[in-house]
């Protein structure tokens, strides 16, 4: 697995699990130095203490007669440290490591005596030895000394456990590194929550453009990157919005100026005696005098409106069903911000659509909610939309059946209008065939 899969999903969280981690590597590299550092000032210590007791025990013994240093050596040994006066040395030779060698050659320069070292770092402690140091490593020094009378040798071993104790300037580091890490944690999160803000808003704001909303603007705030990202948003907005009120005068000129020279073609059609030549006309302006309504309803419904009242979106729900005869159930009654006429014109043509080819007896509408959406469900009994026609079945003029009669379905405009009041509401209308026929119409807002 990659590792943005284990990442954080938000720019925020991964910001701030970069830099939590950043500064966990840096606390666990500084507290390896600080046991490194003093593992080795230790190791130094140690041997410091070995060399001077061995030179002390060498200068005592020489002073006492040889008949009485083996008891002394045995009165001097203790719990960590052992002295033996014997014939032969321990340590044959100096052991051949950067240790020994330096120990040997600084008891040598004080005693000028052959010093004979060896040093064996981290042996298991046996608990038959020291039941109390059982199962810790420890250091064991060695070393081999001849008395003064040449005929014997002090062997002075001496074993610590390697523990590690910190100082108090090392506590106090440490200390110190974990309130800078807090301190650093705290206030660059604050830093990437006011830098992100801005991020949100726009991601926010572009939603609602994709939902219709062309009058949202963003703050213009943060680095020079933001606020240039948020002007370009802006200026877009406007040229959409500029865009999108030019069109609609346009849609409703072309819709209105429509009427007149239609009318006129129907009055003169109905003046005509042939019925095989009058009705296919009149059918056909009837068709286009459909067209030009739908364009004026399409420029006019689902444009932004402001102040918007609170409604029982049940009650609304319920009052469109009911006065086209068509059963409605819910069990809740959630009340959002909308245009009560806007929204229930949205409402009866996604139901106008389903009796159109279910039939009343056919159609059932459901409201329910769940933590995050209000959905509204419009099911029919009828053939469902051809598969091919689905992706564009939105589109002003698109017909979910091929004929052109408007008796059997319309101008093609019904659903269009419905879908762009409710995307205007910040809602979602989305078409869905049902097995083996029939069709959901579902209308969703966010809670």
């Amino acid at each position: 697995m990659s590792l943005r899969s284990h990442l954080p999903d938000r720019l925020a969280s991964q910001i701030m699990a970069l830099l939590i981690g950043a500064l966990l590597l840096a606390f666990l590299l500084s507290t390896a130095i600080i046991v490194v550092s003093q593992r080795r000032s230790g190791d130094s210590a140690r041997a410091a203490i070995a060399a001077d007791r061995a030179v002390e025990l060498v200068v005592a013994l020489d002073s006492i007669a040889p008949s009485g240093q083996a008891d002394f050596a045995k009165a001097a040994t203790t719990r960590t440290t052992k002295i033996d006066v014997s014939r032969d040395p321990f340590v044959e030779e100096t052991a051949d490591n950067e240790r020994s060698q330096g120990l040997a050659a600084q008891i040598a320069a004080e005693t000028e005596r052959d010093a004979r070292v060896s040093v064996l770092s981290r042996v298991e402690t046996d608990a038959m030895d020291d039941p109390r140091n059982a199962g810790r490593n420890r250091e064991v020094v060695v070393i081999s000394l001849p008395l003064a009378t040449g005929a014997s040798w002090v062997n002075f071993t001496t074993q610590e456990p390697l523990t590690w104790h910190t100082s108090a300037d090392q506590r106090f580091l440490l200390i110190s590194l974990g309130i800078m890490s807090l301190s650093v944690t705290v206030i660059v999160w604050l830093f990437v929550r006011h830098l992100t803000r801005p991020l949100t808003e726009l991601a926010a704001a572009a939603q609602r453009s994709a939902r219709g909303d062309h009058s949202v603007r963003v703050s213009e705030t943060g680095p020079a990157e933001l606020r240039n990202a948020s002007a370009a948003f802006n200026a877009m907005q406007g040229e959409i919005a500029r865009f999108d009120a030019e069109r609609t005068r346009t849609i409703a000129a072309v819709g209105h100026d429509l009427r007149t020279p239609m009318t006129s073609l129907r009055i003169r059609a109905e003046m005509i005696d042939d019925a095989d030549l009058r009705e296919p006309m009149i059918d056909t302006l009837d068709e286009m005098a459909a067209m030009a309504e739908g364009l004026i309803s399409y420029a006019r419904e689902g444009q932004e409106e402001e102040h918007l009242p609170e409604v029982d979106l049940a009650e609304l729900v319920a009052k469109v069903a009911e006065e086209r005869g068509v059963p409605f159930s819910t069990s809740a009654h959630p009340r959002i911000k909308a245009g009560p006429i806007s929204l229930a014109r949205a409402v009866g043509n996604v139901i106008d659509n389903a009796v159109q080819y279910g039939g009343t007896d056919g159609v059932t509408v459901t409201l329910s909610q769940s933590g995050t959406e209000i959905e509204v469900a419009v099911i029919d009994t009828g053939p469902g939309i051809p598969a091919e026609l689905l992706p564009v079945i939105f589109d002003p003029f698109t017909r979910g059946e091929r004929s052109r009669n408007t008796e059997s379905g319309g101008a093609g405009l019904g659903l269009s209008i419905a879908r762009r009041i409710t995307r205007s509401h910040g809602g979602e209308l989305s078409l869905e065939n049902r097995k083996p026929h029939g069709l959901c119409a579902t209308i969703r807002f966010p809670r």
